[in-house]
């Protein structure tokens, strides 16, 4: 599974262009999904395009709200979502945490509500640079992943979980595989350890994933997909990316 999320860039134009390109450029594998997560206001019209397309792209969206939070002017639900198509949204991711102020309460209940309204959502978690250097990762993620032990066992095994580490976000670092590894494995753990019942939860890795990196990170077993930033806005990047994936 890979995720191209643009954040804040693009216009129809790039959106159009970048769904026709993208669409022709990769080499689909059933085991392999790619999703596309263009800014909120595009989102309709990218799913109009898939659908005229035909393509094997899934819609997913950036953001959703709390439908207990109605009225909330620029508000949108899950079940909006899927009335225009999406199928995936990124929920609790950092920036979304820094600057929105999401939190756990009201992250907990967008993942309810959008399984219950038939949308996957894709669960950010990560620590930012202190927490690593402190050696305060797992404890950090363990709270984060709290947030699912409100899910039933059947309503997380439709969650997928993004490990983004935040000071790797944008910023050109990455963790090497090892570090890689040991994280994701101590996720896919816990939320073992959260059932009764052996469950797999995908996990996907996002932080600077670039060409040059993308190879090497995705080899691993524990890692499932990427999360894609700044690299999946260039079509051929992202279509290289997703073909070497």
């Amino acid at each position: 599974m890979i995720v191209a999320n643009w954040k804040m860039h693009g216009s129809r134009q790039a959106v159009s262009s970048w769904i026709s390109k993208v669409s022709e450029n990769l080499d689909f594998k059933d085991s392999k999904l790619c999703i596309f997560c263009p800014p909120s206001c595009y989102l309709e019209y990218a799913g109009k395009l898939l659908n005229e397309e035909n393509s094997q792209i899934k819609l997913g969206s950036q953001i959703v709200n709390e439908s207990e939070a109605k009225p909330l002017t620029g508000g949108i639900t899950a079940a909006m979502l899927k009335d225009i198509g999406a199928d995936y949204v990124l929920i609790g991711h950092s920036e979304q945490r820094s600057f929105i102020r999401d939190g756990d309460t009201g992250i907990a209940k967008k993942i309810k509500e959008s399984i219950d309204d038939g949308v996957i959502p894709i669960f950010c978690v990560g620590e930012d640079l202190a927490k690593k250097n402190n050696n305060e990762t797992e404890s950090f993620i363990s709270s984060q992943l709290e947030v699912l032990q409100i899910l039933s066992e059947s309503q997380l095994s439709s969650v997928i979980v993004a490990y983004e580490p935040i000071w790797a976000i944008g910023t050109g670092l990455n963790a090497d595989r090892q570090y890689i590894e040991k994280i994701h494995g101590f996720i896919k753990q816990y939320l073992k350890d959260l059932c009764s019942i052996d469950i797999y939860v995908p996990v996907l890795y996002g932080g600077s994933v670039k060409l040059e990196n993308c190879e090497e990170i995705i080899s691993s077993d524990e890692v499932d997909g990427l999360l894609i930033g700044g690299a999946s806005l260039d079509p051929e990047i992202f279509s290289n990316i997703f073909n070497l994936s």
